[in-house]
């Protein structure tokens, strides 16, 4: 197995077979369905070309940023690495016929956030030597109209709209897995009790108390605009906290995290924090 690969699964205690599902649920995803599905070779694709990238190279974010650059809806210098993984996503999506295309449109929990997002960024596009102040009100008539329509009447810039927010969310599916193989989480005993995840852990002699629980419930407009069989985590966000000392306690917390499991590996990458001194509650 690849040495980024080889990190991820340790950093998230999770068997190879397993990895893919747990990096969607980190980016909020749900995980596609098991054996030869469109949307398992393209994800597949996509974590090979972050997989060759050098550890150190890339920041968590970077590929992301390259998409939006390469959408013309950021004006930034990025890495040329990143700029080839999201190319790679690029031509990847590109090259799916149309059923390939609703197929993994459907498969992400594709959300009216992120089509409009595809929406201004294939607008953007379009009109890169001049913009037009109608665009956002453009944007919101397509994402209507993709949320109303079924794919066989999409038009070119429907589909241009789903491909371009396919971009974003395999660029987030990359980023994750930089973030991970390159993380440090300090592996805690968690217990169960009522959804809610607690542990602890010694730290210059005083037990820290981490818990992780549900924030508040994400907006109307972050629900996948297509039925989905598994969608994630129940479209509940997460959030973690961590408590110290018996009396005077100090705490922090941070959130929303997408799913239970993101909240669990930032709050344990928040401990080897602690521990090395880099921060404090």
């Amino acid at each position: 197995m690849d040495d980024r690969l080889s990190r991820a699964c340790v950093n998230l205690r999770v068997a190879p077979v397993k990895l893919l599902d747990a990096l969607c649920s980190l980016s909020g995803r749900p995980a596609p369905p098991s054996g030869p599905h469109p949307a398992r070779r393209v994800y597949g694709r996509v974590l090979h070309a972050a997989t060759s990238l050098p550890l150190g190279a890339l920041q968590p974010g970077d590929v992301s940023a390259a998409t939006e650059v390469r959408a013309g809806l950021l004006n930034a210098h990025v890495p040329p690495l990143s700029d080839a993984v999201a190319r790679c996503i690029q031509h990847t999506v590109d090259d799916l016929g149309p059923a390939d295309l609703w197929t993994l449109a459907r498969c992400t929990a594709m959300t009216r956030d992120d089509l409009a997002w595809g929406a201004t960024a294939s607008l953007a596009r379009e009109r890169l030597e001049q913009p037009d102040s109608l665009d956002d009100i453009a944007a919101q008539v397509i994402v209507d109209e993709i949320a109303e329509r079924t794919p066989c009447r999409w038009g070119r810039h429907h589909s241009d709209t789903a491909r371009a927010a396919l971009y974003r969310t395999l660029a987030d599916l990359a980023d994750v897995l930089l973030e991970v193989s390159e993380s440090s989480p300090t592996p805690l005993a968690w217990s169960t009790d009522d959804n809610v995840r607690r542990s602890s852990t010694v730290i210059g002699g005083v037990v820290h108390d981490v818990l992780v629980q549900n924030a508040e419930n994400p907006p109307s407009s972050a629900q996948p605009v297509w039925h989905h069989p598994s969608p994630p985590a129940a479209h509940t966000a997460w959030q973690w906290r961590i408590t110290n000392g018996p009396t005077g306690r100090a705490s922090h917390g941070c959130g929303p995290f997408p799913s239970a499991l993101a909240a669990r590996h930032a709050a344990e990458c928040a401990i080897t924090a602690l521990a090395a001194g880099k921060c404090s509650l």
